[in-house]
């Protein structure tokens, strides 16, 4: 029962029905995928999947369903939402050419952190692919190698493959047709393979694969030859190679002990990974697409123990191996993993499990056909291995996680029926190719429920979360129901003053890292964000956790601030929009809200003034953007009302005391969040930058004689809204200048603090006061019009807002229009925010009236498949 943690979701297998069940993370919204290919077929015909795969990107999704008594299907989803995947095409396979290994190609380059939390990037992993055009390699049942690869079109997206066999030097090229897996009966094959692994190295072209076959049982049909009685044959031979093989073992007779190992290679229009080859066929077309080819290497010899895991690591290119052979250096490029089962010979004995490595090195002075590869280590459990898992994200090193089962019962709780989690085994980081525990981690218990009613079940399958720290885990709770259970991974461990490590594991150190990479690789943050949302994290440590992240990211600039650091705001909107739902009273919750929606907002100006630059025409706006762009002006005239009224609030409420602002926190006992929009410097810019924005929008349109009653009404629209604002753009963009020369001087360490918090801190008080009495002393505001509207003098304006009300569904955080009712909407895991944008047509059909611009239409493609604030989006019911 294969399972997969994705960035929306945790995608694992059906008990017993052909189906895919999701189940979004840290909710519990749960959607289920079946191709209709299985879905039209009769009830029974297919088995649950037993193979998942996601692309890189997370935007292809394989998953192959075995058949019962008709060919296996392989499905092919490409993503449309978090919650929602389209069926592109399906494949079948014959029986007994199911598949039994994949992994999608074109794997981006993984971000790591070192010990001072240097960030830094490994190279490309496996074989350079082109980008718009998705791989999957596939191993199936009948020894054969499938690349598969979609090629998209504006009509339609069709998969094509190409297939060669593992067990002798083949090559195969692109004709521009489809495979079929259902030619040739599968009843040659004399070997059918039970386990393989794909394994790809840095900056290796090259594909290994590692098999493990077992005999096929021959039919007595198949196998009867009518002989004449003259020509009867002597078979003593044969029956003696029987009986006296190397193992008397029935079991081990039909198993191999051999891994046989091979080697891929691919290429595009003619052109090889690789110089080198050990077969060459003259081109036959010179319109060839691609090639691939396979070189069988020796197999490695192991026990004939039954195998539970076969898996590649790559190796770490810092780590290198040398010997003072002639041959020159050797360099590790990829370990292979292999957990055997030995069930003893008797039923009274407990299982052992030995986890074997084998290291793959190639020499520099030989081509490169010429691997080599030789047994490293091997390590027997005294207890039962669970399962392994490829080395840990933020480690350099060449690590594994290992899950290991206690020989020793549990003591189950004595309450009736009562759900005991009872540690049943430890999650270890081991070192390759030793094997040794890693000195620089601990250890995690793994956990089982337990109760007299319901046995604890062994891990079937696990994944590890996005940002591996946490650890899903399927396990057969009954004879036909599952279990998903989550575990804690492994953290570092404290070192003392004197730098030795210590036996505690440190409490936010892996948030720290993981957050980095995570905002690094524009990579989802909901598994940290889950566990630093715990009660069992105080605020002060989240404040702590995300103050590091943001001084290791500042400390590391590589002139991308401004990527990052949009990444970095939707991670504070995050944690501290959950962190506040899991609070228990009403003002904490409260304050957590004010939190994340000032961030949102800040994310709001940002997007704002990307849709004026987008839409800009020359030195002004296109005539065809005029509606969207007031709708988006008048949110932000809104927004900055909102934020020159704070700013008056403190600055009058404390004239005449500016002598005692040094006892800031006394004076100062609270300061609303959206005042870091004069704090921060990053996001002072874009508030300066958008004034100006919308002040050379107010003025092209003050000089425009609009053309029909839809002009004038835009026109008058947006100059009425910012000539009742009582904020003067021009003078106020001045103000925002020299308060930027302001903030560039003060302490960073304090404004990065505050920004961490999304709240200020007492140690900023005295500045923001300062900035508070500049604006309100200055021309910018007209205090009387700021804080006193002429609709409020307006009676009836209240039954008009409330009637309003009754035909919206609020507004829309992209555009900022008006969500209709009865129209498809999407929803924002990481804010909650709500749109329709992905509706709006060319005819301007969508939550702004109005026609549109290709370029309004090209800026709205941006929120697509991310909200504004980098989250993705869910359909809404």
């Amino acid at each position: 029962r294969p399972v997969l943690w994705t960035s929306s979701a945790i995608l694992f297998a059906h008990e017993s029905e052909p189906v895919i069940v999701g189940r979004a993370f840290p909710s519990s919204k749960q959607f289920l995928l079946q191709p209709s290919a299985v879905g039209n077929s009769p009830s029974g015909s297919y088995e649950p999947p037993s193979i998942l795969s996601v692309s890189l990107d997370e935007n292809w999704l394989f998953a192959y369903f075995p058949g019962r008594q008709v060919p296996g299907v392989g499905c092919f989803w490409r993503a449309h939402r978090s919650d929602n995947w389209d069926i592109v095409e399906s494949i079948s396979f014959a029986r007994g050419r199911g598949v039994v290994s994949a992994m999608w190609l074109g794997h981006a380059r993984e971000w790591v952190t070192d010990t001072g939390r240097n960030t830094s990037r490994l190279p490309p992993l496996g074989p350079a692919m082109l980008s718009s055009l998705p791989a999957l390699v596939l191993i199936t049942q009948n020894l054969q190698v499938q690349l598969c690869y979609v090629r998209s079109s504006a009509q339609e997206s069709k998969v094509t493959t190409v297939s060669c066999s593992l067990s002798k030097h083949d090559e195969a090229r692109d004709t521009g047709g489809a495979t079929s897996n259902l030619d040739s009966p599968p009843g040659s094959e004399s070997r059918s393979c039970t386990h393989a692994a794909i394994g790809l190295g840095y900056n290796e072209t090259a594909i290994l694969v590692a098999t493990r076959s077992r005999a096929k049982v021959i039919p007595l049909e198949s196998s009867y030859v009518p002989l004449g009685l003259d020509e009867a044959p002597d078979l003593s031979a044969h029956f003696h190679d029987v009986h006296f093989a190397e193992s008397t073992d029935w079991e081990s007779w039909a198993q191999e002990p051999n891994i046989e190992l091979c080697e891929v290679r691919l290429g595009f229009d003619g052109f090889r990974t690789c110089k080198f080859s050990m077969v060459h066929v003259p081109p036959l077309n010179t319109n060839i697409s691609l090639v691939l080819s396979t070189i069988p290497l020796p197999p490695l010899r192991c026990s004939a123990h039954p195998l539970s895991s076969l898996m590649f690591c790559p190796g770490d290119l810092q780590h290198l191996t040398t010997t003072e052979s002639s041959s020159g250096s050797l360099m590790t490029k990829m370990y292979l993993c292999l957990s055997l089962i030995d069930f003893g010979k008797s039923d009274s004995t407990i299982p052992k499990s030995e986890l074997v490595v084998f290291g793959f090195y190639k020499r520099e002075r030989v081509p490169p056909h010429a691997n080599i590869s030789e047994w490293v280590r091997l390590l027997t459990f005294s207890e039962t291995l669970a399962f392994i898992l490829p080395r840990h994200r933020s480690s350099r090193a060449n690590t594994v996680i290992a899950g290991s089962l206690s020989t020793q019962g549990p003591a189950i709780s004595s309450k009736r029926n009562a759900l005991a989690k009872v540690p049943s085994g430890s999650i270890t980081v081991l070192q390759l190719p030793s094997l040794d525990a890693h000195s620089d981690w601990g250890s995690e218990p793994l956990i089982m429920g337990w109760s007299e009613s319901s046995y604890g079940y062994p891990p079937l399958s696990v994944a590890l979360s996005p940002n591996a720290v946490l650890l899903c885990a399927v396990s057969q709770s009954t004879l036909t129901a599952s279990r998903l259970t989550v575990h804690s991974m492994p953290k570092k461990l404290q070192k003392d003053v004197s730098g030795r490590t210590t036996t505690e594991p440190h409490p936010i150190s892996d948030y720290v890292s993981a957050l980095v990479l995570a905002v690094r690789s524009k990579r989802t943050i909901s598994d940290v964000a889950h566990q630093l949302s715990l009660s069992s994290v105080s605020v002060q440590q989240v404040e702590s956790v995300l103050c590091e992240v943001l001084e290791t990211l500042e400390s590391h600039d590589d002139g991308l601030r401004d990527v990052w650091f949009h990444e970095f705001l939707g991670t504070l909107l995050e944690v501290y929009r959950l962190k506040g739902e899991r609070m228990q009273k009403k003002f904490e919750k409260e304050d957590f809200r004010i939190r994340w929606k000032t961030i949102q907002d800040l994310c709001s100006v940002m997007a704002c003034h990307s849709a004026f630059e987008d839409c800009m025409d020359g030195d002004s706006v296109g005539l065809d953007n005029i509606w969207p762009l007031v709708v988006l002006s008048t949110w932000f005239m809104e927004f900055l009302e909102e934020l020159m009224r704070e700013c008056i609030l403190l600055g009058d409420s404390r004239e005449g005391l500016r002598e005692e602002v040094a006892g800031a926190s006394l004076i100062f006992p609270s300061i609303h969040p959206i005042l870091l929009n004069l704090l921060s410097l990053d996001a002072l810019v874009k508030l300066r930058t958008t004034v100006r924005d919308v002040k050379q929008f107010y003025d092209q349109l003050k000089s425009l004689d609009p053309n029909g009653e839809n002009g004038a009404i835009s026109k008058n629209a947006l100059l009425d809204t910012v000539d009742t604002s009582g904020i003067n753009l021009e003078t106020l963009d001045s103000l925002l200048t020299r308060i930027s020369k302001r903030v560039e001087g003060f302490n960073a360490a304090d404004v990065r603090r505050s920004i961490a918090a999304c709240n200020p801190v007492p140690k900023v008080y005295p500045l923001l006061w300062e900035i508070a009495q500049t604006i309100s002393k200055s021309n910018a505001v007209e205090k009387s019009r700021l804080f006193i509207k002429p609709l409020e003098f307006v009676s009836e304006i209240g039954k008009v807002r409330k009637t309003s009300e009754t035909f919206d569904e609020g507004q829309d955080i992209v555009s900022k229009g008006i969500l209709l009712r009865r129209r498809p909407t999407q929803g924002c895991v990481r804010c909650g925010g709500k749109t329709q944008q992905h509706e709006v047509g060319p005819r301007g059909d969508g939550s702004v009236p109005g026609s549109f611009s290709f370029q309004w239409q090209a800026w709205g493609r941006r929120w697509s498949t991310r909200c504004i604030c980098g989250g993705r989006w869910v359909g809404l019911d």
